[in-house]
């Protein structure tokens, strides 16, 4: 079988390549803005991080707006859909500390199995600055009977990493954000989806450990 990392890099290098609109997000600026509950944080004089660039024209429009913007994509390619100014990256291990005031995840986090989202969780707020804010998306079961398995090496890792079909419990994503050295600061938009028995959830992290455990409980 294909090793998980190698698979994921081939089906996200495939998809920029075809521009393959199924896979990649053309959510534009304003939609992430919305979905994400940061349209008030985007300022002239921030510094952005857009994780998963998609089609590109969100992360070209977020530039026009920030004083500085990063992309972070596991796909080399996604590199060539960026405009000049915007610096590219594909390893969170290389983003700055204390750098960024906002970074922004929209349709990403369902893709990742929990080790790659702790992984980036950690990277991203250690980029934060101390008032900097990563507004992320999950998805979580909307029924408590739902079977969650994010784990590498599960039987169906592939197909479901692929669909978009890695489910957090509240509880353990809000575990996974302290771990990660953050806290969840608000919940910033949650709403069942019409076609799954999932809840699409938009959550607010900063940095340090001064959360109030709102992600503790489901509204």
């Amino acid at each position: 079988m294909t090793d998980y990392k190698q698979w994921q890099r081939e089906n996200w290098d495939r998809a920029h390549r075809e521009s393959d609109i199924t896979a990649l997000t053309g959510t534009g600026l304003g939609g992430h803005l919305t979905a994400l509950g940061t349209a008030e944080l985007l300022m002239p004089l921030s510094t952005v991080l857009c994780i998963g660039v998609g089609m590109g024209d969100w992360v070209r429009d977020a530039a026009l707006c920030a004083a500085e913007t990063w992309a972070l994509d596991i796909s080399p390619v996604a590199g060539a859909r960026m405009p000049v100014g915007v610096r590219f990256v594909m390893d969170a291990r290389e983003l700055p500390s204390d750098h960024f005031d906002l970074a922004m995840s929209l349709w990403v986090a369902p893709h990742m199995t929990d080790h790659d989202v702790e992984e980036q969780l950690a990277e991203v707020i250690r980029s934060l600055k101390p008032t900097g804010i990563f507004a992320l998306h999950y998805k979580e079961p909307l029924v408590d009977s739902a079977t969650v398995d994010n784990r590498e090496g599960a039987e169906d890792e592939y197909r479901r990493a692929e669909g978009a079909m890695m489910l957090r419990r509240r509880r353990h994503f809000a575990a996974m954000v302290q771990w990660a050295g953050g806290h969840v600061d608000r919940i910033a938009m949650e709403y069942p989806s019409q076609f799954w028995q999932i809840i699409e959830v938009s959550i607010h992290i900063g940095k340090g450990t001064k959360g109030n455990g709102v992600a503790l409980r489901r509204t």
